[in-house]
């Protein structure tokens, strides 16, 4: 039982140790490359405005992200 419990502490420390070494500061002329629009989680605002209102207007209907109800010519 005793050796179970000491493999299992030592994988856990093995574990954070794995985790804090890849932690790392940027230094201030490489952030550029992860301010990259390519990196971000989710697109700006107005392209997502953009792009659902080309594809509503595209589909001929509305409706499904909470929108209210309008034509297929894009004028909602």
């Amino acid at each position: 039982m005793k050796k179970n419990v000491h493999l299992c502490r030592l994988l856990f420390l093995g574990l954070g140790v794995v985790i804090l070494s890849s932690c790392r500061s940027v230094a201030f002329h490489e952030r550029g490359r992860i301010q990259d629009k390519i990196m971000a989680f989710e697109e700006p605002a107005t392209e997502t405005h953009f792009y659902q209102k080309t594809y509503y207007s595209r589909e001929g209907a509305i409706g499904g992200i909470g929108s209210s109800a309008g034509g297929g010519c894009g004028c909602y």
